[in-house]
């Protein structure tokens, strides 16, 4: 008996050390290609459910059999397949596949894009162009799909025009929210950012992805993710880089060389007195006689002491940029760091200059295990001096007025005279009398704090302070001595002796958002080995708070010498402005992923608002998403089409979001002014409205995100796409209808509008071709989008007209960017909108004949138009669309240029009608046959501006806008590449070029800039949603060429 029990437990021993020796522990560090950790990794025993997660500093520890292989991977890296018999660092390539991405906007935690059930469109910083201005929103034109982002103005320190999907609301404009590393940048323009500080931006564009942003995300979301250090040696970047930039004018706009003044026999313009025209001492013109009656012909040169001056080349001017940017980063295993400074120095083409400094730091490192801390600070300090645009006065003038004419003191003249033009003034005179300084400092530093629990629960909180602190001041001199200005009485300012306006403005946005997040897997965490199912519950607490102050000062009579405020004669506060916006929500949400295959998920956003309406009640907004990867299942894998689409994933989501109401709206109010008496207070014209709700957007989202693989070998190796379509309904949106006059006002802003928007979007990655030397990479995006008014509550429909603008009309059924006004006659025997009667005396038929189309009288030579008004087109482009081509030869050598396509366009030439108004327009030296007689007609060409209403929208001046337009073109090469350098990884030397080729059927000076409500030729910080379109003197794109160099030193 004792011998059989030794045998056994012998036997015991031998079979347990011979398991010992079947396995083994293999340990490591995972790692990405700079050798930094990638924490969370899994690390699996291939072909086994054995695995183990990376800790925090990336390290791993795992029992697995003799001889087996591991598997590694992690979000947004390729996976690798590992011998058991390895140690030490285990290094990641990162995945170039698009699906493979990892975003977290609108999703609030890291996810791959594989896993993703909404459209989020994402775009690494070496995919962004170096654009002259280093402009973040810049240089997003055309590389987010379904997104208009477009240059309405080359003034420097404009912003671009960003409408991401549709239109939500017409109280404001189309920007989105703009996130910095997770919190909002609410104070500072996207401009102000510096575009070397970038790592990578997220663009989220819908109520279906932004719900957990509540009632402020129905307009879309930028995310700006700055560059941190990565562990190793320190390295140092910099840049340098120059541009020369000139104005476009792809219309050949000019004023005409010719004229139709009364003249001599001799051709020489005559004053009223019929003696040759003249300028006096000071600079003003005598006064003529335009002559555009019926017999008027504009075909007289200008000569002799009337020379042409052409106004275009007096105003505009070559300008350059230039652009120094230094980065130092580094890290250890747990810390790590960049520091950069940059400086951008930008002229405008016509006067002034800005200039930027931008400071950015960011620090990360573990204080402790599973805590980590990264502050992100960034400074940025502006000047700009580009108030003189007087885009209007140039073009108001008649060329045979001189802006460079100096009387004998040497002073220039701010007036010509009546004749010379009613409404004309010369930008010369602005540039020695008026001087512009809008000084900003931006200050924008984040906290992330992010503490893992367990490996279950997370917990990340971020803190975030936008402050502003913008003081404008516009000087202009003291004119009692200019001559000019003493022979007309005419000068700038509130007063000849000089007047000093200062405008202060201070902003302050502060956003506090706490998010917990727990994760498990039953699989991994709880061995249900049959149940895959992975959860996530997110919940987070989001707190924003707002202030806004403005003090307006006046300062009049100054001395003649450079002076200060303080020495100004009388000062006066015309305006002093505050308020203060809060709010905060709770977000839920709850995620179900069934292994790689499936997923869906379901939550609600409440806000709550000091803008809210009677009641105070909490806004919520609930979202919900789906997504299947088809390519993840069996009969996928084993059938042939697999081998062609490796990757197909089919989602869908819906989500709701907000716009809020005006800070003032609910309030009521009384305005105030001064007399000689004293101030006084009085009911102002709008109604305060304590009833006012949210605008909400509703939208429902559907796309698939698919990977091709069309080439065996170099070609068409891989393409990926996403497409989305998508619609919205928009409810309660608030606008302004009358009340009767018995109410004490004469408006109240109300829940008027229902809007309804649908589109499509489609981005395309291809590699077009790839060798070992050689590789052809093709990114395309496009986007459509429609917005229509579904009701209107109180009123039939709403004018939109600002100033002198052209009519934008909201009615029923119509589409957003629709224009009304008065259609040229194409026909002598055409009737009126109901066909009842005809718009011409039809027993006249013979004194009219068509002339170019169009209707014309034949004894006044005039066009004839509707006396009633009609939808005239639509401004709307049908679509937008970008190709980014990039070749690149044994990574030293690289040529890239993008193609922007704007297809469908109308833009109304506004710009064009002013100038017909008097005879301005190069049109005007152009011959047509009337009546038998062939000659430049002034009669003809005025008749457009005159008929049925003067200044009135007119069809003839709704021109098609279309264009294509080679964005950016670069070549590029690096040195360092081509041949080692010690202690260099980078010496690139590029030559790019901006805007230097267009082609359109516009005849306006850029038919991408267009107007917004300050006026014309202004640099207005945003545009209304439903005046685009509009060329009102606008301030033209620059075309560009750019040298630069970048060094990398480690």
């Amino acid at each position: 008996m004792r011998k059989k029990l030794y045998l056994g437990f012998c036997a015991l021993v031998f079979l347990t050390l011979t398991s010992f020796a079947q396995t083994k522990t293999v340990t490591g560090k995972v790692v990405d290609e700079n050798g930094a950790s990638i924490a969370g990794a899994t690390v699996l025993e291939k072909g086994t459910r054995n695995g183990v997660s990376a800790s925090t500093d990336g390290s791993f520890s795992i029992k697995v059999k003799n001889g087996a292989s591991l598997v590694i991977s992690a979000i947004g890296f390729e996976d690798k397949s590992v011998s058991s018999a390895s140690t030490g660092n285990i290094q990641l390539t990162t995945d170039t596949k698009s699906l493979s991405e990892v975003v977290v906007t609108g999703v609030g935690t890291a996810t791959s894009k594989k896993r993703l059930a909404i459209s989020v469109e994402s775009i690494t910083a070496d995919k962004l162009p170096a654009t002259p201005a280093a402009s973040i929103d810049q240089a997003l034109a055309g590389k987010i799909a379904g997104a208009q982002i477009t240059s309405s103005s080359g003034n420097p320190g404009s912003p671009a025009s960003i409408q991401l999907r549709g239109i939500n609301t017409i109280q404001g404009g189309t920007q989105p929210m703009i996130l910095v590393d997770g919190v909002e940048m609410g104070a500072s323009a996207l401009s102000t950012l510096d575009l070397n500080s970038v790592e990578r931006v997220e663009v989220v564009q819908g109520a279906a992805s932004a719900t957990i942003y509540g009632a402020q995300g129905a307009n879309g979301v930028i995310q700006i993710f700055t560059k941190k250090g990565k562990a190793g040696t320190a390295r140092i970047d910099v840049s340098t880089r120059g541009s020369w930039d000139n104005y476009i004018n792809t219309g050949n706009v000019h004023q005409p060389y010719n004229h139709s003044f009364l003249s001599n026999a001799a051709g020489d313009i005559l004053n009223t007195t019929n003696t040759l025209l003249s300028r006096n001492a000071a600079g003003v013109w005598d006064n003529g006689s335009w002559q555009n009656d019926a017999n008027a012909q504009n075909n007289k040169p200008y000569k002799n002491n009337t020379q042409y001056f052409n106004h275009i080349d007096q105003l505009f001017h070559q300008a350059t940029t230039t652009n120094n940017n230094i980065t130092v980063s580094g890290g250890k295993e747990k810390s790590d760091y960049s520091i950069g400074v940059s400086q951008l120095k930008q002229e405008s083409i016509i006067d002034g200059a800005l200039k930027r400094t931008n400071l950015t730091l960011n620090y990360g490192f573990e204080l402790l295990k599973n805590l980590k801390v990264r502050s992100i600070t960034q400074l940025v300090y502006t000047e700009n001096t580009t108030g003189n645009t007087s885009i209007s006065s140039a073009l108001y003038t008649y060329p045979f007025a001189d802006f460079g004419f100096k009387d004998s003191d040497g002073n220039t003249a701010t007036y010509f005279g009546s004749f010379a033009g009613a409404n004309s003034r010369n930008p010369y005179y602005n540039r020695q009398y008026r001087k512009f300084s809008d000084k900003q400092v931006d200050v924008i530093p984040t906290l992330n704090v992010n503490y893992k629990f367990t490996k279950f629960l997370e917990l990340d909180y971020k803190y975030g302070i936008n402050q502003n602190r913008d003081d404008y001041t516009r000087t202009d001199a003291n004119q009692t001595l200019n001559q000019n200005s003493i022979a007309t009485g005419k000068y700038i300012g509130d007063d000849k002796t000089g007047t000093i306006r200062n405008i202060t403005y201070r902003r302050t946005t502060q956003n506090s958002l706490a998010t917990l997040n727990l994760k498990f897997d039953l699989a991994k965490d709880f061995g249900l080995k049959n149940l895959p199912i992975t959860a996530t519950t997110t919940a987070s607490y989001d707190w924003r708070e707002k202030k806004y102050n403005y003090t307006d000062l006046n300062y009049v009579g100054l001395p003649l010498y450079s002076a200060n405020a303080n020495q100004a004669a009388t000062k006066s506060v015309l305006e002093i402005y505050e308020d203060v916006f809060r709010t905060y929500g709770f977000f839920v949400n709850q995620k179900f992923e069934w292994a790689d295959k499936g997923g869906v998920s379901a939550g609600v956003r409440s806000d709550y608002s000091s803008a809210f309406g009677s009641g105070q009640k909490p806004q919520s907004f609930p979202r919900g998403d789906a997504y299947l990867r088809l390519s993840s299942f069996d009969f996928w894998n084993n059938s042939a089409i697999a081998k062609v689409i490796p990757e197909f994933k089919l989602r869908a989501a819906y989500g709701e979001a907000g716009i809020q109401p005006g800070v003032f709206d609910r309030i009521p109010t009384l305005a105030s002014g001064i007399t000689t008496n004293g101030s006084y207070f009085y009911n102002p014209s709008r109604l305060a409205n304590q009833n006012l709700e949210v605008e909400r957007s509703k939208e429902t989202e559907i796309g698939a995100d698919f990977n091709l693989k069309l080439g065996k070998k170099s070609w068409l190796s891989s393409l990926n796409f996403s497409a989305t379509y998508w619609q919205r309904k928009g409810n309660n949106i608030i606008w302004v209808i009358p009340v009767p006059i018995s109410s004490g006002a004469s408006e109240i802003k109300s829940n008027v509008l229902d809007l309804s928007s649908k589109g499509f979007q489609f981005s395309m990655d291809a590699n077009i071709y790839t060798s070992k030397t050689f590789n052809w990479n093709l990114t395309t995006t496009f986007g459509t989008s429609k917005t229509f008014t579904d009701a209107i509550n109180g009123t039939p429909d709403i004018p939109l007209v600002w100033g002198s603008a052209a009519t934008y009309t909201l009615r029923p059924g119509e589409q957003f960017g629709t224009i009304f006004g008065y259609k040229a006659l194409t026909a002598i025997d055409q009737k009126t909108a109901n066909g009842t009667s005809f718009y011409l005396d039809q027993s006249l038929k013979a004194n009219y004949e068509i002339v170019d189309g169009k209707v014309v009288e034949k004894a006044s030579k005039k066009a004839q138009f509707t006396s009633d008004k009609y939808v005239l087109g639509n401004t709307t482009p049908k679509f937008n669309m970008s190709f980014t081509n990039t070749f690149n030869y044994k990574n030293y050598l690289s040529l890239s240029f993008q193609l922007d396509w704007i297809s469908g366009a109308l833009q109304y030439n506004q710009t064009k009608e002013w100038m017909y108004s008097e005879g301005l327009h190069g049109d005007f030296d152009k011959p047509l046959t009337i009546n038998g007689q062939t000659g430049a007609w002034t009669a003809y060409y005025k008749s457009f501006y005159d008929a049925s209403e003067s200044n009135g929208t007119k069809d003839f001046f709704l021109e098609k806008s279309s264009f294509l337009r080679l964005r950016n073109i670069s070549i590029s090469f690096d040195l360092a590449k081509y041949t080692k350098i010690p202690f260099t990884d980078k010496l690139q030397f590029f030559v790019s070029g901006r805007n230097i080729w267009t082609s359109t059927k516009y005849t306006g000076i850029d038919p991408e800039s267009n107007q917004n409500t300050s006026g014309a030729g202004s640099t207005g910080s945003t545009q209304t949603s439903v005046q685009r379109g509009l060329d009102y003197f606008s301030f033209p794109n620059t075309s560009s060429y750019q040298i630069g160099l970048n060094i990398g030193l480690n």
